[in-house]
């Protein structure tokens, strides 16, 4: 595979709304690693590049490279005595994915055309898919990572936010605006312990439990206060060394692959983990997630069903957080089995309800977010055999109460409020009660009086006339063989001696197969269906 191909699939890895769990697994196994080009050419694209010898650019040069991938490879040299590391990208790149984008983009608009969707993936059918977009959110960040000095500017822009004492653990290079070209970027050289490497770590006398609770934390920091994270926080981007107090000092390289989202974004994202941790309010974290472009609005949107969906899922985090007993994901197979059961007893006109409307889309920003997550996860455990990231959360979410409602005070007050009944809302609630109760009257009496008509939606009657039209179709083409065969068999004995009596005869013979074989067809199609509703605890 060449390096689009190799990107494409490692982006695909993040995709666990579009692609089924068996390819995901499969597509983290893709590796990037390839044979580094000579250092001769390293040299020859740098000079190029910059417009100067590389004696008068550097100090020292080392042709041996560090390290190498499929987009490009680090050399290291130095510049006024102080070592610095050098990314060198591979010639003809922006060619190379031209060409193969091109194709990509056809097999975006055919994925569409015929709607392929994710049976078993995590979100399955309540979430609306849009290859086309996710091929154009993959161009953007293929682009994005080949362009150096984007990648300096982020770099920039991520060690100044961590610009504070609270996270001076955080550490990320220096760069070289002068050195640094759309294809080649200098910044400073910081090695480091890899952050997996727990031995090597224990021997540095650090910490690995202390790493993974900074490493969490640093990037629900990005998330919350910056708006601008790493997406790509895998152990080869994260090195650890000890800090001048003697603790540990995080690392972070590789600014190529960072996305950002908005004021209106961070504080949906701030809303949804107070409603669910805190205040284990559904109608808030449904609210949050409209903010965040992934739920959808309109009166095509059963929200109740969405509500009563979430209130469990709720109920069950709720639970398992106070009683800190295990999550759903680290039980037995039997025992998610045994608790999916249950669920779609209870709430199995819910579940069919969300699948028929497809209320939840899942914008390409937050696929990076989770891949993000995953990766810390699987960090995190690695330093910390009982890292739980959403434990971790709880106090630190405490630190966010000024970005809730503007400040740590409001905040404070209409939490407080909240309980006692003298909220803004609440008290506004009390002053227009009179005017509220005097339009449902109105309403009432329109109704009475045929003014309105009600419009209700009944899924028992929507499921009965899906299966209904299914047996239909199946009953028209095994009357329509039944007739073709008929005509057929009339043609080649009793009309036999007619004009052109063999062709027709034949054509009727051919529809009436091709009917036939419509009905055990649409007999597997009601199957099928029933089998379905059944998964949910519903008759058909």
């Amino acid at each position: 595979l060449g390096p689009t191909f190799i990107k494409v699939g490692q982006l695909f890895s993040t995709r666990i709304d579009i692609v089924p769990k068996e390819y995901i697994e499969s597509l983290k196994l893709l590796q990037d690693n390839v044979p580094p080009f000579s250092g001769d050419l390293a040299v020859e694209i740098i000079e190029r590049e910059l417009g100067k010898p590389i004696d008068e650019l550097y100090d020292d040069f080392n042709r041996t490279s560090l390290a190498a991938a499929s987009l490009g490879q680090v050399h290291v040299a130095k510049v006024n005595g102080k070592e610095v590391a050098i990314k060198v990208q591979r010639q003809h790149l922006r060619e190379l994915f031209a060409v193969d984008l091109g194709q990509l983009r056809q097999l975006a608009a055919f994925a569409d055309a015929v709607d392929v969707t994710s049976e078993g993936g995590l979100m399955d059918k309540n979430t609306k898919r849009d290859w086309v977009s996710v091929y154009e959110e993959n161009k953007r960040l293929l682009y994005e990572e080949i362009d150096y000095i984007h990648e300096q500017e982020s770099c920039d822009r991520f060690r100044n936010n961590f610009n504070n004492r609270k996270f001076r653990h955080i550490k990320a290079p220096m760069t070289y605006p002068e050195l640094t070209t759309d294809k080649v970027m200098t910044m400073e050289y910081l090695p480091g312990i890899k952050i997996t490497d727990v031995e090597e770590i224990e021997k540095a006398g650090l910490s690995p439990v202390d790493i993974s609770t900074k490493s969490a934390e640093a990037f629900l920091e990005q998330l919350c206060r910056h708006g601008f994270f790493h997406s790509d926080p895998h152990p080869g981007n994260l090195a650890v060394e000890k800090g001048p107090n003697g603790d540990a000092t995080i690392i972070f390289y590789d600014f190529g692959m960072m996305d950002s989202f908005g004021p209106v974004q961070r504080k949906g994202l701030v809303d949804f983990f107070f409603a669910v941790y805190y205040d284990a309010n559904v109608k808030d974290a449904c609210d949050a997630l409209e903010r965040l472009g992934m739920l959808r609005s309109g009166p095509d949107i059963d929200r109740i069903a969405v509500e009563r969906v979430g209130q469990d899922f709720i109920d069950r985090f709720q639970s398992t957080l106070k009683t800190e007993a295990d999550w759903e994901n680290d039980l037995s197979e039997d025992e998610k089995k045994k608790i999916n059961r249950s669920r779609r007893a209870q709430l199995g006109e819910e579940f069919l309800s969300m699948n028929e409307d497809t209320p939840f889309i899942f914008p390409p920003t937050w696929t990076f977010v989770f891949r993000a997550f995953f990766s810390l996860d699987g960090i995190g455990k690695t330093l910390n055999p009982k890292y739980d990231l959403t434990r971790i959360m709880m106090p630190y979410l405490k630190e966010l109460l000024d970005l809730k409602d503007g400040n740590a005070l409001t905040t404070t007050l209409l939490r407080l409020g909240k309980r006692v009944g003298l909220r803004p809302v609440d008290i506004n609630m009390l002053v227009t009660q009179p005017r509220r109760v005097a339009r449902v009257e109105d309403t009432i009496s329109r109704l009475e009086q045929g003014e309105f008509k009600l419009r209700t939606r009944s899924l028992e009657v929507e499921r009965q006339n899906q299966r209904s039209n299914l047996v239909l179709k199946n009953i028209f083409s095994a009357v329509l063989a039944t007739m073709m065969l008929q005509t057929g068999v009339i043609f080649s004995t009793v009309g036999r001696n007619l004009a052109y009596s063999t062709p027709a005869a034949r054509s009727f013979f051919v529809v009436a197969a091709i009917m036939g074989i419509r009905v055990p067809y649409g007999v597997l199609q009601v199957n099928k269906l029933d089998k379905y509703n059944s998964k949910y605890g519903v008759k058909s």
